[in-house]
């Protein structure tokens, strides 16, 4: 006859854990206490530190959802590369759900100031590829016939760029939340940072919107001619 298993059982017990629960009194507790192993606040019980275990299973959660991704990201950016600019909408959608699949499931074992910043910096460096994902939107604009082929190649690579970058700050604050570390200065600094590059990258897109005008107001199409013209008398 079979053993049935305990209530302690090792798996039960990481699903418990892996919810935000106390693996002996199962009532909720803040997940940053289980990373960094101190006592259930309930049963004064002492949480173990599965930090490994439990990011692992986060990190081939993470895989499999960012493989899916972008493929899916390369198929939209192909097709949506068809209609000028319309991939900048696409990239956009494409941060933010994957922002919300792939990263904001790590921030909840943060503590809550940490949290903050990390998804602050994650944030910028999202704001920062959605620019240059404009960027390269504009510039390559007025070459229809293979915009479709360059948005396909660089819009997965944009995503990419944004998430693996993400990750890297949220593997970070993992890091210094198991080991119960106060707020480094990399993690409130790295938001000016961020601004000044996005606002870098701003500009760099007004310019390079302004160029791409004046070329198709000299062109020999009249209704895309006037049309450039019209929206340059708006700068």
């Amino acid at each position: 006859m079979s053993a049935t298993p305990t209530f302690d059982a090792p798996s039960h017990q990481m699903r418990l854990l892996e919810v935000g629960r106390c693996r002996r009194c199962a009532e909720r507790v803040s997940r940053a206490l289980i990373l960094r192993g101190e006592v259930c606040p309930h049963c004064e019980s002492k949480l173990s530190k599965p930090s490994a275990d439990v990011l692992d299973r986060l990190q081939t959660r993470q895989i499999q959802w960012r493989v899916i991704g972008y493929g899916l990201v390369a198929v939209t950016s192909f097709v949506s590369g068809l209609v000028p600019l319309l991939q900048s909408v696409v990239q956009v959608a494409a941060l933010f759900i994957l922002h919300v699949i792939v990263l904001r499931r790590g921030l909840v074992w943060l503590s809550p100031g940490r949290r903050i910043f990390a998804r602050l910096n994650m944030k910028l460096f999202a704001a920062l590829v959605a620019v240059a994902a404009l960027f390269i939107n504009v510039a390559i604009a007025p070459f229809l016939g293979i915009s479709a082929f360059v948005l396909a190649a660089v819009g997965p690579l944009l995503t990419a760029i944004y998430v693996e970058g993400g990750l890297v700050i949220l593997r970070h604050s993992l890091r210094r939340e198991s080991r119960g570390q106060g707020l480094h200065v990399v993690e409130w600094a790295l938001p000016a940072g961020l601004l000044v590059a996005l606002l870098a990258v701003l500009g760099a897109s007004v310019a390079m919107v302004a160029t791409v005008l004046h070329l198709l107001a000299a062109t020999d199409i009249p209704t895309i001619a006037e049309l450039s013209e019209m929206l340059l008398e708006l700068f």
